[in-house]
């Protein structure tokens, strides 16, 4: 498997502000040195507070590093086009209420990347039935609001729009932590054969030891910003 991303010698120190002045701050990442690989699931895990959510935000090229540098598939990911980027590479949020828009149907939400793309009407109702057939979600949700389904039925809405414009990556930033254990546990097996089933890549942020190990091929622990293990 060739490397897709990767993290070299990178810091990030966040300030703390006392009035207006800036004072020494929190280091949340470290010197850290990580290569992540097409088609595996990583799993990076650590304490509230390790430095994981930084990582991503690194990854994803939200955040910039203090020092060391960042690479995608061999380029800077400073230089690397964002639109093209964006399509390769999709994130999803730990809270799916807040990761989409109350006002819009599901339509409009899975839909949103592809009207984005330009994709047309047929092309749009196509991947609509397809992902909707992946995903094993209702037709009938489509007419709904956030506010109709459950937390694990959204988060499988929130995937579904991630897939639409077939990622190779995911970033997903603790999906599960919002959801009961049970609604969890079987979502979680689901995403597990979705990811094997399109050959995905995937960064997966979590704390759960039972989720963590049951989804990753490679675990990676971070302790105050450090790698601590791999």
């Amino acid at each position: 498997m060739g490397v897709r991303f990767r993290l070299e010698n990178v810091s990030k120190t966040y300030p703390h502000r006392r009035s207006n002045q800036a004072v020494a701050g929190h280091k949340a990442l470290d010197g850290v040195n990580l290569d992540l690989h097409e088609q595996q699931v990583c799993a990076l895990t650590g304490r509230s507070g390790a430095g994981k959510s930084t990582l991503a935000r690194m990854i994803v090229g939200w955040e910039r590093p203090d020092s060391g540098r960042v690479f995608f598939q061999g380029q800077l990911l400073g230089l690397v086009p964002r639109a093209d980027f964006n399509h390769r590479n999709q994130l999803m949020f730990q809270n799916p209420y807040l990761a989409v828009n109350p006002c819009f149907t599901i339509r409009e939400i899975v839909s949103e990347p592809l009207r984005i793309a330009a994709a047309g009407p047929k092309r749009i109702i196509e991947k609509l039935r397809a992902l909707f057939s992946l995903l094993e979600l209702p037709g009938s949700f489509l007419a709904r609001r956030p506010h109709e389904l459950s937390g694990g039925e959204l988060q499988r809405v929130v995937l579904a729009r991630a897939l639409a414009l077939e990622p190779e990556f995911l970033v997903l930033d603790e999906p599960f932590s919002a959801l009961d254990d049970l609604t969890a546990w079987r979502i979680l097996l689901q995403f597990k054969k979705i990811f094997q089933r399109l050959h995905l890549g995937v960064l997966f942020i979590g704390h759960h030891p039972r989720h963590v190990h049951l989804l990753a091929d490679r675990v990676v622990v971070l302790e105050n910003g450090r790698l601590l293990e791999s």
